[in-house]
């Protein structure tokens, strides 16, 4: 990827402030001011210990320093930052010559340099391995940890694990002295960040860490409510030289992290040239970047919504929530109204096209056949369940019943749960002897984990892996997990023996998204018929991301770009093998634009689908 010179960054590096204390250290005790001794940073700065906050528990103290020429943005050692995200490790530093680093931690090296602030990994996914939280011992790879599914490994080719990363494209200074290698707090967090959602942030007075970054409260916002969009806006101004970091930092993991799943008309222009030159080419994205380099919290604010309007990819990638603020997306609609109505355009006009879908016609229309109750239909040889999510997993009831302190979820326990719903209708049809194809409903299904997606396949068609491109590296990755086929709480030779006499058909729709389409890639491939509508794409997995001024968003992820058995990119999304026509189709309107919704009532006819079956398995 192309490497962009900051000018504006850099210009505000020049022109920041020289005081040594920051409204940070003011009045700390604990602050020092100290001098670093390497030529090429020769810059004062004053220590300060934070507590680290580690999933709700207090987990010790860490030093953070601030440098008087960034006295508003935290810096650690790589040393220490290890020690926060993976508890018991750490970095062996060795100095090797002026500016010039060399560390060490379990899984790989790398080699910094302060003179020229670059940070080459000799293998970068496994320097940042943190999945050794969630499976003892695993490789950097992609898991949920559901328990019935577990990680076995992972097999690579073409590319290369080096990776090296030039932050003075960026303007960000990397530091040094005798002691140690020292980064920007979120520059870490950002290298670290991976697809099971690790995240770790300081606002200067505190390290929050997350196993599982979210909007939901079960990520940092969660853990400290001065995390919160809420509270971060209460600030008000923003100082000149997070400003200029901040905007640094975020060009660098959109031009390095993201995983350019095709979505966004910008995505081409980003990869060719980097996201600063691509919002400087465009005379929106001017006004986008005028704004995240404001010192107007509500501007910045403003900004970071208006980049999904350059990187929407349909959910996977999220920059920013307004909705979440009524009154700052009001003030933004008043104050900019031709970014907004731009903004409707890109992001907000597909969204309702698709909400208009899935709430007005497809689920009712679904409803008026089969009923809102229940989630497994007969009729004749044919069987249908459907689920419209691949999450909604009751991890808690599965864990305690691997646990052995509870039974196995079922109907009754967990009735949402997509892989309780897809053994009861399994085990129904299998024990039901007029049945012999079973159709798995996808066609509002948007998505959710891959654990239970290949939990599926293992007991669909006997296989439990797929493939994914490392945007990064370029490397090609097969991601391989063991199954508990039986569901019998163990992994052993009697998985192997399990097996469902039925003929399956995976049902898709333009709805059918994220996993929703990852499942029918996979079917398709093993020779399991898909039938329907063309799927709606999404081809990566999600990082979870904070600003430098604290703010969560997320992205498509580079870690893991789904891809086919040819090693193609399955964003576009997938045809089935028999396309079922439309019912007929409806206008609606939003914001006095019409738009076209169809009727899905054809895909539900199981008469048809009972014959269209019975043809591809000439039965």
């Amino acid at each position: 990827m192309k490497k962009i010179l900051i000018a504006a960054a850099a210009l505000m590096l020049l022109m920041m402030t020289t005081a040594v204390l920051t409204s940070c250290t003011d009045n700390d005790d604990n602050a020092t001011t100290q001098q670093e001794t390497n030529p090429d940073d020769q810059t004062g700065y004053t220590t300060k210990q934070v507590p680290v906050n580690r999933d709700g528990q207090s987990a010790g103290t860490v030093t953070i320093r601030f440098y008087e020429d960034m006295p508003h943005v935290p810096y650690i050692s790589v040393s220490d930052f290890q020690s926060v995200v993976l508890p018991g490790s750490t970095v062996a530093v060795t100095k090797t010559g002026t500016g010039l680093y060399l560390l060490n931690n379990a899984g790989a090296t790398a080699t910094v340099s302060t003179v020229n602030e670059t940070c080459a990994f000799d293998d970068y996914m496994a320097f940042t391995n943190l999945m050794g939280l969630v499976q003892p011992g695993m490789e950097n790879g992609y898991y949920d940890g559901y328990p019935y599914i577990r990680f076995s490994h992972q097999t690579l080719s073409g590319g290369s694990p080096a990776v090296t990363f030039d932050y003075a494209s960026y303007g960000i200074n990397l530091r040094g002295d005798d002691a140690g290698v020292y980064f920007p707090f979120t520059t870490l967090a950002d290298l670290y960040s991976d697809l099971f959602g690790h995240n770790v942030a300081c606002n200067g007075e505190k390290v929050v860490f997350s196993s599982r970054d979210s909007y939901s409260q079960t990520g940092i916002e969660g853990l400290d409510e001065d995390f919160s969009a809420e509270n971060l806006m209460k600030s008000g101004q923003r100082n000149a030289d997070m400003i200029a970091f901040s905007y640094a930092e975020l060009c660098f993991v959109v031009d390095h992290l993201y995983g350019f799943p095709t979505g966004s008309d910008f995505e081409a222009s980003i990869l060719r040239v980097g996201l600063d030159k691509t919002l400087e080419a465009d005379a929106m994205g001017q006004k986008v970047k005028e704004m995240l380099l404001s010192a107007d919290m509500q501007d910045y604010a403003g900004g970071m919504d208006m980049l999904n309007a350059f990187l929407w990819d349909r959910g996977h990638t999220v920059m920013w929530n307004l909705g979440k603020l009524p009154v700052v997306n009001q003030t933004f609609e008043q104050k900019y109204p031709d970014m907004y109505e731009f903004y409707q355009e890109k992001v907000m006009f597909p969204t309702v096209m698709e909400n208009t879908q899935i709430n007005s016609l497809a689920i009712p229309q679904r409803a008026n056949i089969f009923g809102d109750q229940n989630t497994y239909h007969k009729q004749g040889n044919t069987a249908i369940c459907h689920f419209d999510s691949f999450g909604d997993t009751d991890k808690e009831a599965w864990n305690a019943f691997y646990n052995g302190t509870a039974p196995r979820p079922t109907m009754e326990t967990s009735p949402n749960d997509p892989m309780v719903i897809f053994l009861d209708a399994l085990e129904k049809a299998d024990n039901d002897p007029d049945v012999k194809n079973l159709v798995i409903d996808l066609t509002v299904n948007l998505g959710g984990s891959s654990d239970v997606v290949v939990a599926m396949t293992s007991l669909i068609y006997g296989q439990s892996f797929y493939r994914a491109l490392n945007v990064i590296t370029d490397q090609r990755i097969t991601w391989y997990y063991d199954v508990d086929r039986n569901f019998d709480g163990k992994f052993d030779e009697k998985d192997n023996d399990v097996h469902y006499d039925l003929n399956f058909c995976i049902l898709t729709s333009p709805l059918s998204f994220s996993c929703g389409n990852l499942m029918p890639a996979l079917c398709k491939e093993a020779g399991v018929l898909v039938a329907g509508q063309k799927s709606g794409g999404g081809s990566c997995g999600i990082g979870s991301y904070r600003t430098a001024d604290g703010f969560f968003y997320r992205i498509s992820s580079a870690r893991g770009h789904l891809n086919d058995e040819h090693w193609q990119s399955i964003d576009s999304g997938i045809t089935p093998n028999v396309i079922i026509g439309y019912d007929n189709q409806q206008t609606a309107v939003y914001q006095g634009r019409e738009f076209l919704v169809y009727s899905y009532r054809n895909l539900y006819n199981l008469n048809s689908l009972s014959n269209i079956i019975n043809e591809y398995y000439h039965y």
